[in-house]
């Protein structure tokens, strides 16, 4: 990332309206059964903060992180609507330093940057959860994306291969190629 990053999603959620809806990303909610509410959570370009507060709302110590500091104002507003807490940091994922072993539960979605899959990993505590959900190789076919911006086929699968895939989808919507993982870090 960099300022002209900063800069173009400062100006989006400037921008009058609420950019990502208000209920948590729709794999999120529908796993929903595997969250166990103790621990501290990471979502990982986090934005306006829906899944950020979801997680909060569900007990979780949340750390919400983007690039954007007027999408986290945004997720501090959401979260004190709802009524829980959130904390958050504006940073350059770029130069990001995960924490190791500190989150019970990871979140990430709509966002790809492959060089932050080991730095994921090591910041999942042994028995965490990851829900990673972005775009697939199938996207290409509904917007001008380029094609290192999206999944290719199973490409999760092999990223947390050494995981227990709790769920696992590709999804062609006819509007939007997906992929969706929820995977348990084995225990030490």
């Amino acid at each position: 990332m960099s300022l002209k990053d900063k800069e173009k999603w400062n100006r989006k959620y400037r921008m009058p309206g609420d950019h990502s809806g208000e209920a948590a990303c729709e794999w999120l909610a529908d796993n929903t059964d595997l969250l166990t509410g103790a621990g501290r959570a990471l979502d990982v370009a986090a934005g306006a903060g829906r899944n950020a507060v979801f997680a909060a709302e569900h007990g979780y110590d949340v750390l919400a992180v983007d690039i954007s500091e007027v999408g986290l104002e945004k997720a501090r507003a959401r979260a004190a609507k709802h009524r829980v807490s959130i904390r958050t940091e504006t940073a350059d994922l770029d130069a990001y330093r995960f924490e190791e072993n500190a989150f019970d539960l990871i979140l990430c979605f709509n966002f790809l940057d492959r060089g932050l899959f080991p730095g994921l990993r090591q910041a999942l505590k042994p028995g965490g959860l990851i829900f990673y959900e972005t775009f697939n190789l199938d996207h290409l076919k509904y917007t001008s994306f380029r094609q290192e911006w999206v999944l290719k086929y199973n490409e999760l699968l092999r990223v947390f291969q050494d995981y227990r895939i709790l769920r696992y989808r590709e999804v062609d919507s006819g509007l939007a190629g997906i992929a969706s993982l929820v995977a348990r870090k084995p225990s030490a």
